[in-house]
């Protein structure tokens, strides 16, 4: 006997209308799925559920790449396509109605662009240029007239320099290099490469140490970042003093400010991630890399960079290890201390930034969950 299901004659069946933003949403879903596919198979579930959507997936990099790349030649290109100099120091061991000729060619040419120092005779203006007081100095007496260059300042700024001076003189004249540069670093750019190499391995270990473990414990991701620095400084002496014989510096004085160097780019770098989360990636790219490195003296020094960009030259960490280790190999350690203190004080600073910040989050997290368990 077969009994069938009976409804009560006066309740229809309940039909639902369809909602035409369930069927939007579903494509949607369907459409990024379609997008999505599991390229590295075996990949944690979690990892799998955390990663964006297509569209975010496609845009974000491009967007992110972009600002990047476009502040990079917006800098570089600002600050070295055409170069002027401004407030140059140069020394001029001459007479009196010859140093004032000098300088008022050399002023007409280039209003503000020089800052004159006299030197009583040819061997302090030596001494001068040698403890990178002065880059270069006009010398007259009774041996005749010439310019005594630092090599080791780089070609591009002893030849401009040299020029300048020939031209307010108006007669060529000898130039003499009384520091030149070591047999390994005929270009001047020895200092410059390994500091930027220093500044972009330091901004990597702190990405990496972020994506990789988030929550690690400040005292094990300060010992990491010690570690890091410490390799380093080594690996750079090994390469730059022994290997290619670019660096004439001491070999524990490379190790000590290039050392330096990475704890403060990291440490500097580290901070920018916790403040910025996602945009502290892109936002220290910027700050270390681009304008850090573009501010260094490296390539010029700080008189020949734009009035917006040389105020950086004196206190990124970039700008003082190519002081420090310039200093150390050619100019009897002009520079060295300042530069050490300079980079000591970014990485303290920032490590204490960095602190800060955790225990008011771990305070912070430590009230919300006190709040929950009392139900308030």
């Amino acid at each position: 006997m077969h009994h069938a299901t009976e409804f009560p004659p006066d309740v229809p069946p309940r039909i639902t209308p369809p909602d035409p933003r369930a069927d939007s949403a579903s494509d949607g879903a369907r459409h990024a799925r379609h997008a999505l596919v599991d390229s590295e198979p075996g990949l944690p579930a979690p990892v799998l559920a955390a990663a964006a959507g297509a569209r975010k997936a496609m845009l974000v990099p491009v967007a992110t790449a972009l600002a990047i790349g476009t502040a990079f030649v917006a800098v570089y290109l600002a600050a070295f396509h055409a170069p002027s100099v401004r407030h140059q120091p140069l020394g001029i061991a001459a007479s009196d109605k010859v140093a004032a000729r000098a300088e008022l060619a050399l002023n007409n040419a280039a209003p503000d662009g020089y800052t004159f120092y006299r030197y009583p005779d040819a061997e302090a203006a030596r001494q001068a240029v040698t403890h990178d007081e002065v880059p270069a100095a006009l010398v007259a007496d009774s041996r005749g007239t010439r310019i005594l260059v630092a090599g080791a300042q780089g070609p591009s700024t002893v030849s401009s320099l040299a020029t300048a001076m020939t031209a307010a003189v108006g007669k060529p004249l000898p130039v003499k290099d009384v520091q030149p540069l070591a047999a390994g670093d005929s270009r001047g750019l020895s200092v410059f490469y390994a500091a930027f190499g220093v500044v972009l391995a330091g901004f990597l270990f702190a990405v990496s140490s972020y994506q990789i473990a988030p929550r690690l414990r400040f005292a094990a991701r300060v010992t990491s970042m010690l570690v890091f620095s410490a390799a380093s400084g080594v690996m750079v002496a090994l390469i730059a003093h022994t290997a290619m014989n670019a660096l004439p510096a001491p070999f524990a004085v490379i190790c000590v400010v290039v050392g330096l160097l990475a704890w403060a780019s990291a440490a500097a770098a580290g901070l920018l991630l916790r403040v910025f989360g996602p945009l502290g990636m892109p936002v220290a790219s910027v700050v270390l890399l681009i304008l850090g490195n573009a501010a260094s003296g490296g390539i010029l020094p700080a008189t020949f960079l734009p009035a917006w960009l040389s105020p950086l030259a004196s206190v990124m960490p970039p700008a003082a290890a190519v002081r420090g280790l310039r200093g150390a190999a050619y100019f009897h350690d002009a520079h060295l201390t300042g530069a050490m203190l300079t980079l000591a004080a970014w990485g303290l600073g920032c490590l204490t930034l960095q602190y800060v910040l955790d225990r008011v989050a771990a305070r912070r997290s430590a009230a919300g969950s006190a709040d929950f368990a009392t139900g308030y």
